[in-house]
């Protein structure tokens, strides 16, 4: 599903180019930011940020090379990442600055629509996703780093029901796990929803997460859609989470708007206006009696120069109802303020 979303948002800024040989393509993009947190914060990173939280620094965020080929009833991808989001997404296992962000292959029977998923894949949940050239602002929003997996090892049964209804259910590792940490296993599931005007899909996930420990369950839920009407694409999220630590429980959730308004061929502007509330601490490790919301507005023109080279710029506040982010000294505060910018090069067309 995430591939379809993509998909959704190139025609606004452009997706990575394929050059194709038989059922076989091969593209990829480069993608390098600034990023100048206004607050200064003591010990260089912006809070509650995921590829773009080192302040004041230029970053190859990604070299990403993608290829991918069909025939009539098997699909395969294998993409390869390199640079500082693939040592973000590769923490857990030291932090490369390589990462295999996918590789899968699927069947699906032509007369049925039945069919099966296997390897590394994406998650189903949310609007953004790692390759950069699909967002439609620079930084990922609180959803992104916190409420959502990014990839999961495993596999999924498919069917499709007709041209509009999906599903997808199976079995992976974990939660952005190469290899599980318990002995049992998470389960996935997918209704996706396709119209000629609209997407969606409502996603879920439970299972034990917590290193050796089979008893306690994370369970989320989450719907994802976008509506195209004339030059804007809406995009909207909501998910919910919640998960045991042996007697006490916790929960979670967050709303997200991002409208991408479509000026022309060459000029878009994205916008992102979400909210994020973590009342337990679960997500962001705020040990406080009552938590913390977080909110973010974020608004990021983006400029093609050629069909390949794209520009974008973003304003960004974030703002908390306790004060959880840094300033210079090191103390508190309950804002922050980011600039960045952002090349992106696609290759390959």
């Amino acid at each position: 599903m995430k591939t379809t979303w993509g998909v959704a948002f190139g025609s606004v800024v452009g997706l990575c180019g394929v050059a194709s040989a038989d059922s076989m393509t091969v593209g990829g993009h480069i993608d390098g930011t600034y990023n100048y947190n206004l607050m200064d914060p003591n010990g260089g990173v912006s809070r509650f940020h995921a590829y773009t939280a080192k302040h004041n620094s230029f970053l190859l965020n990604l070299a990403h090379l993608a290829i991918t080929g069909s025939s009539d009833e098997v699909t395969y991808a294998v993409e390869f990442d390199a640079g500082t989001d693939a040592a973000v997404n590769s923490g857990a296992y030291g932090g490369s600055l390589f990462d295999v962000q996918e590789a899968w292959v699927a069947y699906s029977h032509a007369d049925n629509g039945l069919g099966f998923k296997a390897g590394k894949f994406v998650t189903y949940n949310g609007i953004e996703v790692i390759e950069n050239t699909a967002n439609p602002t620079i930084s990922r929003g609180f959803l992104f780093t916190l409420a959502e997996p990014a990839t999961h090892v495993g596999v999924v049964g498919t069917y499709v029901i007709n041209d509009t209804l999906d599903v997808a259910a199976g079995a992976v590792s974990g939660w952005d796990l190469l290899v599980d940490n318990n002995s049992l296993k998470t389960f996935i599931a997918k209704l996706g929803i396709t119209t000629d005007k609209a997407l969606a899909a409502i996603s879920a996930f439970a299972g034990p997460e917590q290193a050796g420990n089979n008893e306690d369950w994370r369970i989320t839920l989450d719907a994802t859609a976008v509506i195209k009407l004339n030059k804007i694409d809406l995009w909207l999220q909501g998910n919910f989470g919640t998960e045991t630590f042996g007697d006490e429980s916790a929960s979670w959730f967050g709303l997200g708007v991002q409208p991408v308004f479509a000026v022309n061929d060459e000029l878009s502007v994205g916008v992102r206006a979400e909210v994020f509330s973590d009342p337990d601490g679960a997500r962001t490790g705020v040990a406080l009696p009552d938590g913390v919301t977080l909110i973010n507005i974020s608004a990021a023109p983006a400029y093609k120069l050629t069909e390949q080279l794209t520009m974008r710029a973003e304003l960004r506040l974030d703002l908390g109802t306790e004060d959880v982010y840094n300033d210079r000294s090191g103390g508190p505060a309950g804002r922050q303020m980011i600039l960045l910018t952002e090349v992106l090069y696609a290759f390959g067309t």
